[in-house]
């Protein structure tokens, strides 16, 4: 129980335990920060529940959006026709992708029709997926893409349209393949909060002499000390590859 004052003296207030305790500790974390650091921890408060409202809105529009997606605030989909938008479980987008579900003319929507992102897909930064396509699961779609037709499970795509050019194991083995040789960093102690100058310099110095890789970003995205922001897990199992027929195929 907690104390509050009114005219008549204190009054004893009931309270949730971890929950007061949480902002006990978040308040006065507050009073020994730097004015600028309270203000980004403020907006990062108010940018999580701004993303869980966006979340639930959809949702309750009929879109599927699944367990441990990083369904970032820079991801645009087409809100109008949400329900035709189906996003699986452990999905990632990078910047500024954009998920349309039909095409428009001056005063009327036409043509909308669905559009599915089976389970494991990785889709790169500014990709636009366009109505009617089905891709996955395990697809890997490379930045800058436009996916104009569906894509299989298990490869890598990219272009305009999007075709695939790689099996995901192929892609995998040739990473295995350079890892042997690589340098590689712990993501970390090298993610931008802890980038000391001499591991800012460190790093610049081996990418400039061969490849490097970054360790350790999905598992410190587990632990929740790094990475992007995800949907919850809940209960999470993965689901088994799930084949359908497609509006549209992967053309020549």
């Amino acid at each position: 129980m907690a104390e509050a004052v009114e005219d008549g003296g204190p009054v004893r207030v009931p309270e949730t335990s971890g929950v007061v305790e949480s902002e006990k500790r978040w308040m006065i974390m507050l009073s020994h920060a730097h004015p600028i650091a309270m203000l980004a921890s403020l907006k990062g408060r108010f940018d999580a529940a701004r993303r869980a409202h966006r979340l639930q809105r959809l949702r309750s529009r009929g879109m599927h959006i699944g367990r441990d997606v990083n369904f970032a605030d820079h991801l645009y989909v087409d809100e109008e026709f949400c329900a035709l938008i189906s996003i699986g479980d452990s999905t990632f987008f990078g910047p500024q992708c954009m998920i349309l579900a039909h095409d428009a003319g001056p005063e009327t929507a036409l043509g909308a029709v669905r559009v599915v992102l089976h389970p494991s897909c990785h889709v790169g930064a500014r990709t636009i997926i366009l109505p009617g396509v089905e891709i996955g699961p395990r697809t890997v779609i490379a930045a800058n893409s436009v996916v104009s037709r569906s894509l299989p499970a298990d490869t890598v795509c990219g272009g305009r349209p999007a075709r695939p050019f790689s099996t995901v194991s192929q892609y995998i083995e040739t990473h295995r393949r350079r890892l042997e040789v690589a340098r590689t960093f712990a993501y970390s102690d090298y993610e931008s909060p802890n980038l000391s100058p001499e591991r800012r310099a460190a790093l610049v110095s081996a990418v400039l002499a061969g490849d490097v890789y970054m360790l350790g970003g999905r598992s410190a995205e587990l632990q929740q000390i790094g990475g992007s922001q995800r949907t919850p897990f809940g209960t999470y199992v993965p689901r088994p590859p799930i084949t359908a027929p497609s509006h549209r195929t992967q053309g020549a």
